[in-house]
């Protein structure tokens, strides 16, 4: 049983940088620890995004003890590239490993759909390389749509149905 809730504390904040890291390095392949670190370190450098910006929303995810498994980071975002309208934009999901497997990648995908319903918004997009099929496999079953691909990339958007503003 998890507990999906949102970020709170300087805990949850260092989680989440750490998971950003650990995200991050399964964007390169074939690179030693230390060039990944130096590359994030300069990527971070020049990266604008503000995660506890007014649009953006972090959950976090615990177990039944409190210990940290999991986190999605959203935002609200204008129309770009295929995507027609505003929307929210999954920044980052992640499930540390020995958590997954266990539907906690489809709770905080359901949390993400409830968040964008209560901001009035239609759909939920996402970008996730063309060689993670286990992430691809995921967000079809949840009814994510494949609606663009550039090199290695994949775009995803799925409609939600419900808007609920609070």
């Amino acid at each position: 049983m998890f507990k999906i809730r949102v970020k709170e504390t300087e805990e949850d904040m260092v989680f989440f940088n750490e998971l950003e890291f650990e995200s991050f390095k399964t964007t390169l392949t074939g690179v030693s620890e230390e060039a990944v670190r130096a590359t994030w370190i300069e990527f971070k450098k020049s990266d604008t995004l503000d995660p506890e910006g007014p649009d953006h929303q972090i959950f976090v995810a615990e177990d039944e003890e409190g210990v940290l498994a999991g986190l999605i980071w959203l935002a609200k975002r204008e129309s770009f590239y295929v995507f027609e309208e505003r929307l929210v934009w999954i920044y980052n999901i992640h499930v540390i490993p020995e958590f997954r497997r266990r539907g906690l990648a489809r709770l905080l995908h359901a949390k993400a759909e409830e968040w964008t319903g209560q901001q009035g918004l239609n759909s939920v997009g996402l970008h996730v390389l063309d060689h993670n099929k286990i992430a691809r496999d995921l967000y079809e079953s949840l009814g994510y749509k494949l609606v663009g691909t550039h090199n290695e990339s994949c775009f995803y958007e799925k409609k939600i149905t419900k808007n609920k503003k609070p």
